[in-house]
């Protein structure tokens, strides 16, 4: 069993994850807070197209990822706080676009096998120069929690409050933007398109089914979110069962243990 260690492409695995997982719950927590998970999606199916516009080209999908997720966060956010769209006209726009784009390029790169791993994630699609775009993508995440985090949820309870106290939100809300689309650009590659909003909003779901306080939601979430990604490894490298897939269905558990514990204690 522990010749698992002894592969290099898992070694790196472990790494990346370690890096995502306490990051990618902390922000799922804002985006339920907003009422915005959808937001999420949207950007996962805009990464989707970004890594079937890399297997049509054949170069390395990460800098295009981040880019085209950041600029779409930024498009969305600046429409959104205009008033020229609705939130969700300008997020549906964006997903079927992405999707439909991607489709046409997965067609015409005639390499349709590789969109398992794209849209479902695998252990062997992240290279070596993607782990370190990933670790400098996860301390951005980081700075951005740890200066924001207090004026980030003063913006989700009450915007008007949070100016009238002095917050620009318009500078927060942009910045929380970038955060999100990052941190789905960097986590993509091992959860794929279609699962990477399963990292984000599972846990906190979770945790907010076993505690009532923000601390405590914030800390089980992280406690969910790199346990699940841990045995999600040995899940999909035993089973085969993409990467993504494997972390999903041990976060589904830890979601039912937790709503039926919750009912349990009533």
């Amino acid at each position: 069993m522990m010749e698992i260690f002894e592969l290099d492409v898992i070694k790196r695995v472990f790494l990346v994850v370690s890096l995502i997982a306490p990051i990618a719950p902390l922000i799922g927590i804002f985006l339920l807070f907003r009422r915005y998970a959808f937001f999420a999606d949207t950007l996962a199916h805009v990464g989707f197209l970004a890594l079937a516009i890399s297997v049509f080209f054949q170069f390395n999908a990460l800098w295009l990822l981040i880019i085209l997720s950041i600029l779409v966060a930024l498009c969305v956010e600046q429409l959104r706080m205009k008033g020229k769209l609705p939130a969700e006209g300008s997020l549906s726009f964006f997903l079927y676009s992405g999707v439909a784009l991607s489709v046409v390029f997965i067609t015409f790169s005639g390499k349709t096998s590789s969109v398992i791993s794209i849209l479902f994630g695998s252990l062997s699609t992240v290279s070596e120069e993607d782990f370190y775009l990933i670790f400098i993508g996860t301390v951005f995440c980081s700075i951005f929690l740890i200066r924001y985090f207090r004026k980030m949820l003063n913006v989700c309870i009450d915007e008007d409050i949070a100016h009238a106290s002095g917050i620009d939100v318009a500078l927060v809300k942009t910045i929380f933007a970038i955060t999100v689309a990052l941190t789905i650009s960097i986590s993509i590659k091992t959860m794929g398109a279609f699962l990477i909003g399963s990292l984000m909003i599972i846990p906190p779901l979770s945790a907010m089914q076993l505690t009532k306080s923000l601390k405590g939601t914030a800390r089980l979430s992280i406690i969910y979110s790199v346990f699940s990604s841990y045995c999600g490894i040995f899940l999909s490298y035993y089973s085969g069962i993409p990467l993504g897939a494997s972390i999903s269905v041990v976060l589904i558990g830890i979601f039912i243990f937790s709503f039926f514990l919750k009912n349990l204690k009533r």
